[in-house]
């Protein structure tokens, strides 16, 4: 088994059973983790429970009855602070197609029919491009591990993180040191054009302080910079 990828976690968003089955079980063969999606509600519902690495979606999903095409999921994506490579899949070849689809967002474009190790090429090529994010992190007792959404104490317990804590936190980590405005955190985290208040940003930090057993009056890891935002503190072992 190829495994030139190992932790790279994988969205593919294909409604045609067969072919999302397909593309599932080779991906899992050269050691991705694979989230499969049938169309792009179900796609928006599992990120928030696991972010993905990079993401392919079909452009011409069902979108029967109000349902998102594949352009309508990769903005939404983006509407929500999803920052990864984003690959269509599509039997579409005309050029206005392929601009739109990079206009909503996206990063490639490969055409059906198309060969499973091209499009891993494709996708490698990509995660090349931006690089993988390191994901397991330890400070003292805790350890921290963003890909598997967990937060592990000295004392063999753990919490598990949401989507937009584990984006929160990981903002944190890559910027530690930094004093980040609110306003910097809405931008990273949930993304510029979200219409998210100060206020929900106050409310993660409190619960992703809960989470890490964080004091704020005596913080260890995220620290209150009054009037100007909050600081990463804590130093990785």
């Amino acid at each position: 088994m190829d495994t030139a990828q190992p932790n790279i976690t994988l969205l593919i968003v294909e409604d045609e059973a067969a072919l999302l089955r397909t593309l599932q079980m080779y991906f899992e063969m050269e050691g991705y983790t694979v989230i499969a999606a049938s169309s792009g509600e179900d796609a928006l519902e599992k990120v928030e429970l696991q972010l993905p690495d990079i993401a392919v979606v079909d452009i011409l999903l069902d979108n029967g009855g109000g349902q998102l095409d594949g352009y309508q999921t990769c903005k939404a994506l983006r509407d929500r602070g999803y920052a990864q490579p984003v690959l269509f899949l599509t039997g579409k070849t005309e050029e206005s197609d392929t601009l739109q689809g990079f206009a909503v967002g996206g990063d490639d474009y490969i055409t059906k029919p198309f060969s499973l190790p091209v499009l891993k090429a494709r996708l490698e090529a990509q995660l090349k491009r931006v690089g993988v994010p390191q994901s397991a992190y330890r400070f003292g007792t805790v350890f921290v591990d963003l890909e598997s959404y967990v937060i592990e104490h000295g004392d063999d317990s753990s919490e598990r993180l949401r989507s937009r804590e584990r984006d929160l936190l990981r903002c944190f980590i890559e910027n530690r040191g930094r004093i980040l405005s609110r306003e910097d955190l809405l931008d990273q985290v949930w993304g510029s054009t979200s219409r998210t208040s100060n206020r929900t940003v106050d409310t993660h930090v409190r619960t992703l302080r809960k989470k890490l057993r964080d004091d704020a009056a005596n913080p260890r890891f995220i620290e209150t910079m009054h009037g100007v935002g909050y600081q990463f503190i804590a130093r990785e072992d």
